[in-house]
């Protein structure tokens, strides 16, 4: 059945013979679907097909090899709509192909329509020279299939087409359709936007103070964050969103001595501040929430809290604008300060990106202070919990890991474990530029995997057993180790220092630290040792590829927990293939220099592009695009 949308899809414009339609709705009993035309002087050209129906709407006198014209396609599955799949379709098999070269995808988004499920397109490309931007509703009605379709010719104003187009999305009527349900909150915390929030929200954090209080007995934590916000927009702002990761519930809100009353749909609230704040103007917002373990929607990789120990490795602040774009890529916004407070059982101590500034014990209570100064962090982790820590100064630098009381490693594992660090640590320093930090810390905690963030790395207790020294070559076992080691080191650059936004973000984001993990691990045991590493990235790739029956490029790949295994093997193969091309020397002056120029700021596939040239970008495009 996809076969036959796609066909005739693909075959438009080609309705039947019939008469031209002058009417401001054309209405189709059969499917039960009546939509309007943008614009007076636009006519319908309906036509009927074998199990479909099509109408076309286009400007009286103009001709449709000018692109200006959108069109309706009605058709029918045997079964529910797979609609994820014939979206998916849509852009690789025909609108990738009718775009040409210039294709581009720059929205992708998942919505309702009428309340039903629907999924947003926008793409611009050139059709017979005519350069264009296409935006496409593709609507599930049970097995019934709704696909509306808008062109966009860059030579004609579009706002004024706009403006006709939106009264026929806004028009588009579907009988039988369910009134329109709640949003639910996000699966993950990572967008104001995925919440249902209008992406063009004019606020912009500056900077975060934030209290954690933690509580042994109930395991609970209880948040009190103090935002500095500036409106960005160009008018008076008074009405903020704030987002807040779904696990986490929203108290209270204050505008200097003002409580305000939010108004809460998911993970978002909405507050209107006292008074508006012009354009450039800054305010002052504090919210208070807090987080207990029962419930907690999400993987327990991203945050544990006990009796007897407590971590966050997820975006635990609150938003105020999107993180992520319609495609799910990260998009840029202001790189904001982050100070960190705890107030913690006497026998407890935090860990956090940054430096600690303040620490004191009294009266039951232990009270710590932590500031990011150097690298802006991109997640404001931390662990809490009875720590003690065991530092080793090693080569201008000091490892510091903080072990629980369960945690009973050995001094040589202590070692071992600090010189991995350490290793990582100067080869990620020579690739990609010192930066000025005195001191790592290694925090033990429950989540599974060794997560990397500023300067700082949370590991499972059985991790800091099991890692082998850093120069050790006996026997691949020991291998898989050192490299999540060296990959989460790796982020404090890539993901931290560096934060990538736009098409391919995630493959920045993910690849990048991979690499650099084959690329440390082969700078101690040798090329041969990484060119075997490479050809294991190489072979994972393809094999996930065949196993899914599908191989997607790099830069439509979101920033997800289950791409990213396909986000560092692929990744991995792609950069390889650019150092081939461009040569070692030119190839690590471009990743000092993405590094350095870049650093606490955002960072685009373009400059990616121009820091490697022309022979780098020609072996890049088959793996991104």
């Amino acid at each position: 059945m996809l076969g036959i949308v796609l066909a005739v899809l693909v075959s438009l414009p080609a309705p039947q013979d019939t008469a031209t339609l002058d009417a401001p709705v054309y209405v189709n009993e059969a499917f039960g679907v009546s939509v309007p035309r943008p614009f007076d002087d636009w006519v319908f050209e309906p036509g009927e097909g074998p199990q479909t129906a099509t109408v076309i709407f286009h400007p009286r006198a103009a001709a449709l090899r000018d692109q200006l014209w959108g069109a309706v396609v009605l058709t029918t599955f045997p079964g529910q709509v797979p609609l994820r799949q014939v979206a998916d379709r849509r852009v690789e098999a025909t609108w990738r192909r009718l775009l040409g070269r210039d294709f581009r995808l720059l929205a992708d988004d998942s919505l309702t329509v009428n309340g039903l499920p629907a999924i947003r397109t926008l793409m611009s490309g050139a059709i017979n020279h005519v350069a264009l931007d296409v935006e496409e509703y593709t609507v599930a009605r049970g097995g019934d299939l709704i696909v509306l379709q808008l062109r966009y010719p860059r030579g004609l104003p579009r706002d004024s087409i706009a403006a006709g187009y939106r009264r026929v999305v806004g028009g588009l009527t579907i009988r039988g359709a369910p009134a329109p349900e709640p949003k639910a909150p996000p699966v993950y915390a990572d967008s104001v936007a995925v919440a249902g929030v209008e992406p063009q929200s004019p606020w912009q954090a500056v900077a975060y103070d934030a209290l954690v209080r933690y509580d042994t007995d109930r395991a609970r934590a209880d948040f009190t964050v103090r935002m500095d916000i500036q409106n960005g927009g160009a008018s008076p702002a008074a009405s903020v969103a704030i987002w807040l990761w779904p696990a986490l519930t929203l108290d209270s809100a204050r505008s200097s001595s003002t409580d305000l009353v939010p108004r809460t749909e998911g993970s978002v609230s909405w507050v209107r501040l006292p008074s508006a704040a012009p354009p450039q103007e800054s305010a002052t917002l504090t919210v208070f929430y807090h987080a207990a373990p029962s419930g907690l929607p999400l993987p327990p990789e991203l945050m544990g809290m006990t009796a007897s120990a407590a971590f966050a490795a997820t975006d635990w602040l609150p938003r105020v604008q999107p993180v992520l774009d319609s495609a799910r890529q990260a998009t840029q916004v202001p790189r904001a300060r982050v100070t960190l407070r705890f107030d913690l059982p006497e026998s407890w101590r935090a860990v956090a990106p940054g430096r600690l500034i303040a620490e004191l014990a009294s009266g039951g209570r232990r009270r710590m202070t932590w500031r990011a100064e150097e690298v802006t962090p991109a997640v404001a982790a931390f662990a809490l919990g009875p720590y003690r820590v065991v530092t080793r100064p090693l080569g201008g630098i000091a490892v510091s890991v903080w072990l629980l009381p369960a945690d009973s490693p050995s001094s040589a594992m202590v070692d071992s474990l600090a010189a991995s660090v350490h290793a990582a640590w100067t080869f990620c320093s020579r690739v990609f530029g010192r930066l000025p930090i005195q001191e790592i810390n290694v925090a033990t905690t429950d989540v599974p995997a060794v997560r990397g963030f500023a300067g700082l790395l949370l590991m499972h207790h059985a991790a800091v057993s099991t890692n082998p020294p850093s120069d050790s070559t006996a026997g691949r076992a020991t291998q898989p180790a050192q490299r999540d080691v060296a990959r989460e080191v790796a982020r404090t650059w890539w993901g931290n220092s560096v934060v990538a936004a736009g098409p391919a973000s995630a493959w920045i984001l993910e690849g990048f630290p991979a690499w650099a993990a084959v690329a440390a691990r082969g700078a101690i045991a040798g090329d041969t040792v990484r060119q075997r590493l490479v050809r294991e990235a190489e072979a994972s790739w393809h094999s996930r590829s065949a196993a899914s029956g599908h191989d997607d490029p790099l830069s439509r790949i979101p920033i997800a927990w289950a791409s990213a295994d396909l986000l560092r093997t692929k990744g991995v193969a792609a950069i390889e293939a650019a150092r081939r091309a461009v040569g070692e020397a030119r190839f690590r002056e471009a990743l000092l220099s993405l590094a350095v120029e870049h650093r606490n700021a955002w960072i685009t596939l373009n400059d990616v592009f121009a820091a490697l040239g022309p022979d780098g970008v020609a072996v890049l495009r088959p793996f991104l695009y």
